[in-house]
């Protein structure tokens, strides 16, 4: 099965979301994941939840997916993460195509 991380964001400072788009698809891909999705064109359709941005990012498994969260490369964003925005994560599993 495959390993999802999902994450609500709200962009806090443009510049620094901008170097951080930059520089995060290097960081995914050295741990065989692709974003799926990456938008703030979000509709609530159901419940409170409303998200202003959201991100899916798919990898070949749960493990790769953890081992991506845990990576030095993901760490080496934090500092240009949380200038840039404000993060809710989670990890899944589940079935890709």
């Amino acid at each position: 099965m495959k390993g999802y991380i999902v994450m609500e964001a709200e962009i806090l400072d443009a510049e620094a979301h901008a170097e951080f788009t930059k520089k995060v698809p290097a960081a995914v891909a050295a741990h065989g994941g692709r974003t799926l999705v990456r938008t703030d064109n979000v509709e609530a359709t159901q419940g409170d939840w409303s998200p202003k941005r959201l991100v899916i990012l798919e990898f070949d498994s749960l493990k790769a997916a953890r081992g991506y969260i845990g990576s030095a490369e993901y760490e080496a964003l934090d500092d240009i993460r949380q200038r840039a925005m404000k993060v809710n994560t989670v990890i899944v599993e589940g079935y890709g195509s």
